[in-house]
């Protein structure tokens, strides 16, 4: 059986495993740890997938690859496979998963379900990079939403069900908006093949799209990921959505779940309608260049860290918007590299927000101070996500950022040095936060609440997390290289357009 069809599925028998298992058995120590050794084998599998990757093959060429016909009569395949832009998110989903699981040990409530809905998101997510069929790519978007959907609407805070609810409607409306543009290519593609088909590779290959139906299809695609990423002003579905959300959930949402809005700019927008992406590309740099700075303003105004954090994911996402836009090499994957690395310290920045709840019973900066002396340990962990967010050199977070205003340089130097403004602004609201929340003398409440530190199923997804983290930043050719081999044909139509 193919690797990546065990890999895509195995996550949905581990959802039914884990539910039918705390059905019966009633037991949530029998379920945390079932959940733990299931969310390892995906892992596992990938890994053995990724020794077996061929750094060698052309660009454009999958790997893994399944093309079967499933509705013969509408064009619909199941084809699926992987390169250099998918492995990577596949792969940072894989490693998420047991971390996760793992970091929700604290949870008490119907744990069957909850860890059910993971399993389920997992699957969801594997289908989404490795699609290359449209009605699958679209099929597995939509899965992606259900279970989120419940993970904030069941686990999640005062008002999680404003929250859940404008993150379904804000995002399914985004997609049947960018099912528009998929069908407008599909039908395109009708008229010129004579026959029906939804296999994006077909598609590419042998259908040439004209400018001006490119030029009104971009626009709706476009709409649909960028709500996503999400890109300013599509983006206030995301602080609601992490504030409600568990912190499973919300290290799911900034860590994978934003990324497939980037994936899919660059895998569907760019490399199939290279024509309309030159066209919009001040546009879409300028929109990335204000999401920058605007969302790290917003970030700089919050009194809830984990607000302040979920403005700090649309800031840096602002940099993959405006990366891509730039249509240049450097730029162009140290964007996708972007992708990455946010979703590695994103994790991070979640997680020890998370557990600060957890242990002090509030998020709110004004109400901490003195963190550090009453748990140290946390505290370390935390300066070290904040650092590698504001990407210290040597961490993984200054690498990406390297490459974009590098090759940004060369093409819109002004553009560029505005961009570089909220470097500054993510070094001040990082630092102030540190200064107010977690430096200085604690206060007397803190210390009779007597907050116990950084448990061990709390301490090992962190760890893990900050030496890939560590050791990426100081030697980054292993996703480089990979992601230059995934994007290097899509950056040749772009060229070969300017």
């Amino acid at each position: 059986m193919n690797l990546l069809n065990l890999l895509i599925f195995l996550p949905l028998l581990a959802a039914a495993i884990i539910f039918i298992t705390g059905t019966v058995a009633k037991s949530d120590r029998l379920v945390k740890g079932l959940a733990f050794v299931l969310s390892l084998l995906p892992l596992a599998l990938n890994i053995i997938m990724l020794m077996g990757y061929k750094y060698d093959l052309a660009s454009g060429d999958f790997q893994y690859a399944t093309y079967m016909d499933w509705i013969k009569t509408f064009g619909i395949t199941y084809t699926v496979g992987l390169d250099g832009l998918s492995m990577p998110l596949v792969l940072l989903t894989s490693l998420l998963t047991p971390l996760v699981v793992l970091l929700s040990f604290d949870e008490h409530k119907d744990l069957r379900t909850y860890f059910a809905l993971l399993f389920l998101l997992e699957c969801g997510l594997f289908g989404v990079f490795s699609a290359l069929d449209f009605f699958l790519f679209y099929l597995f978007w939509e899965v992606v939403l259900i279970p989120m959907y419940f993970m904030i609407l069941g686990w999640g805070g005062p008002r999680r069900r404003y929250a859940a609810i404008k993150f379904f409607v804000y995002t399914h409306v985004a997609s049947l908006i960018m099912l528009v543009g998929i069908f407008a290519m599909f039908f395109a593609a009708e008229q010129q093949l004579g026959y029906y088909t939804f296999n994006m590779l077909v598609i590419s290959d042998y259908v040439q799209l004209p400018v001006g139906l490119q030029y009104l299809i971009f626009p709706a695609l476009f709409f649909g990921f960028a709500v996503k990423i999400p890109t300013v002003p599509f983006h206030t579905w995301l602080p609601d959505a992490h504030v409600e959300a568990p912190t499973g959930g919300s290290v799911f949402l900034a860590a994978v779940m934003l990324k497939m809005g980037g994936y899919g700019l660059v895998r569907i927008a760019f490399g199939m309608l290279p024509e309309a992406a030159v066209h919009y590309a001040l546009p879409m740099a300028v929109l990335g260049v204000i999401s920058m700075l605007y969302a790290a303003l917003l970030a700089i105004a919050q009194d809830d860290l984990k607000k302040m954090i979920a403005y700090s994911s649309v800031s840096h996402m602002g940099l993959l918007l405006f990366g891509l836009a730039m249509m240049q090499e450097r730029a162009f994957n140290g964007a996708v590299l972007q992708m990455f690395a946010h979703g590695l310290i994103s994790a991070m920045l979640f997680m020890v927000c998370g557990i600060l709840q957890h242990s002090v019973g509030t998020r709110r900066i004004g109400d901490l101070g003195g963190v550090a002396t009453v748990l140290p340990k946390l505290s370390a962990l935390t300066v070290f996500s904040f650092f590698a967010s504001v990407g210290l050199p040597g961490l993984l977070g200054f690498i990406p950022e390297l490459m974009v205003f590098m090759g940004a340089f060369s093409v819109n130097k002004l553009l560029t040095v505005i961009a570089m403004v909220s470097m500054i602004l993510t070094a001040a609201y990082y630092l102030w936060a540190l200064e107010r929340a977690y430096f200085g003398t604690p206060s007397r409440d803190l210390i009779e609440k007597k907050p116990h530190d950084v448990q061990w199923f709390q301490a090992v997804p962190l760890v893990v997390l900050g030496v890939l983290v560590l050791v990426l930043g100081v030697y980054p050719a292993p996703i480089t290289d990979m992601i230059g081999q995934g994007t290097a044909y899509i950056i040749d139509l772009l060229g070969g357009v300017r």
